[in-house]
């Protein structure tokens, strides 16, 4: 397949992070609501990225537990959201190109990285959103740019 990343594994150092988030269970596809939640009660505060924090150490369709989330300047309040620092380390990171539902061969990239590496992962795993849909216009699925992150201890 023409569309798969070509970007290459790399060994990063993350550092420590003021984050807003809202933690769920169900699906991914929930997520859009929560981010819609936080861009209204954190605005000017967002300081990158929208992620989501994986706590599943696999993939589930219905009851996946994770947390869309935005790095903050600056630590503000709002019901129903945690504000907090998420903690750095030492991180194997892969850039995707394509559609997010495609993202699962990009994962078995970094997951058989990490296992020739002889790594642990701590979790959660991050999926970080460097270019997606847009508010108004979806944009091309082709052209997305997922960062996935795993700290390693």
């Amino acid at each position: 397949m023409s569309n798969q990343s070509t970007f290459n594994i790399e060994e990063k150092t993350l550092d420590p992070m003021l984050i807003a988030g809202i933690r769920m269970k169900g699906r991914y596809s929930d997520c859009g609501k929560a981010f819609a939640k936080l861009c209204r009660a954190f605005g000017r505060y967002i300081s990158g990225k929208p992620f989501l924090l994986h706590y599943d150490s696999e993939y589930k369709e219905t009851d996946a537990d994770f947390e869309p989330a935005f790095p903050l300047r600056q630590s503000k309040q709002a019901d129903g959201v945690s504000t907090r620092t998420l903690p750095g380390g030492c991180a194997v990171s892969l850039i995707h190109q394509g559609p997010y539902d495609q993202l699962g061969r990009s994962y078995a990239r970094i997951l058989d990285y990490i296992k020739q590496k002889n790594y642990s992962i701590l979790c959660p795993t991050r999926e970080i959103y460097l270019k997606g849909p847009g508010m108004i216009f979806k944009g091309n699925p082709k052209n997305y740019l997922t960062e996935i992150q795993m700290l390693i201890a």
